[in-house]
């Protein structure tokens, strides 16, 4: 009856403005649910969704309607987020393109790491040199002044600056030697780094760039987590990693500290995530984005509203926040 009832209003409405050169047409619905059909739009109702309709009463455009404030703030963060995501992905492929231009093989890693080292352990041993040289220094210096304090004679103010300087070039020299060993395990450290990504790297057919994430979702901000200081974002971070690795369906394009890439969805049914470590400017708080994406096909999207995505997509805050937490 109510379907009948629109059909007979829509067809009088027509029949009123029926004019050689028909003007439009609007249908729109009133914040009721009332349906109204209108020649003029209401300056009252323009932030509301509506339709165009042609003389056949066909829709022939769609106007959504207005975003509220806080969906433009939300879009608008969502969008600052992807950049900085955007510029981690930028930053690993650029290291990637490097690290294969620079090393052919493993060995060249290794070989490379052992030169360093190398060169580091030189300067070690300059460094042991100079603090033997100047300990012996030291020490004369420091007999000369008790000698003279012996003869009742106090020691110059050139000398006592003299074993106050080889004091401090003493401790400098040690504190570089110190700096120096820190310089090695760094060293080794990017070595190891540098050979697995390398490995990693060798293993993947294609290291194409991802593909562009989907349209931006105000929702996906409450998929973005704060945490304040380096030790719980380290924490965080370290679960974070595991729910990815539990939840995605492809296989992983980039993983480094502070970004995960899964390879894109292929099937109806894929997982595709994206997990990215955003330090915030002037402050030492980060934040963890989680965005999941589903084929962008008809039953991909279908898939993606799903429950079960769906409760991926929220079990990602309760696993590092708890029920009852906002994220940002």
């Amino acid at each position: 009856m109510h379907k009948r009832l629109n059909i007979l209003i829509f067809t009088l409405v027509t029949c009123l403005l029926a004019t050689p050169a028909m003007a439009k047409l609007y249908r729109w619905v009133d914040a009721d649910g009332k349906i109204h059909y209108t020649d003029k739009l209401p300056p009252s109702q323009a932030s509301r969704a509506r339709s165009e309709l042609n003389e056949q009463g066909m829709e022939v455009k769609k106007v959504d309607r207005a975003k509220t404030a806080q969906e433009l703030a939300q879009e608008k963060e969502l969008q600052r987020l992807r950049k900085e995501r955007q510029k981690i992905i930028d930053k690993q492929q650029a290291e990637d393109r490097v690290l294969l231009r620079t090393f052919r093989s493993e060995d060249d890693i290794i070989m490379a790491q052992d030169g360093k080292l190398t060169a580091i352990d030189v300067m070690i041993q300059i460094a042991i040199s100079n603090i033997k040289q100047i300990k012996s220094q030291l020490v004369d210096m420091q007999n000369s002044a008790a000698g003279q304090e012996r003869r009742g004679r106090k020691p110059s103010k050139k000398l006592l600056d003299e074993i106050t300087n080889s004091r401090q070039h003493l401790k400098d020299s040690y504190a570089a030697i110190i700096t120096r060993e820190k310089d090695k395990e760094n060293i080794k450290q990017k070595a190891q780094s540098d050979l697995k990504r390398f490995l990693e790297l060798k293993k993947i057919r294609s290291r194409q760039i991802p593909v562009k994430t989907q349209k931006a979702i105000a929702s996906q901000l409450d998929h973005v987590v704060l945490c304040k200081d380096t030790k719980i974002c380290t924490t965080y971070w370290k679960k974070a990693v595991d729910y990815v690795l539990q939840n995605t369906t492809t296989n992983i394009k980039i993983q480094s500290d502070s970004i995960i890439i899964t390879a894109p969805p292929v099937n109806d049914t894929d997982i595709s995530i994206t997990l990215s470590r955003i330090k915030q400017k002037n402050t030492t708080g980060e934040h963890i984005f989680f965005d999941l994406q589903c084929k962008p096909s008809p039953q991909g999207k279908k898939f993606c509203n799903s429950d079960l995505v769906t409760s991926i997509r929220r079990g990602f805050n309760r696993l590092l926040l708890g029920d009852g937490h906002q994220s940002n």
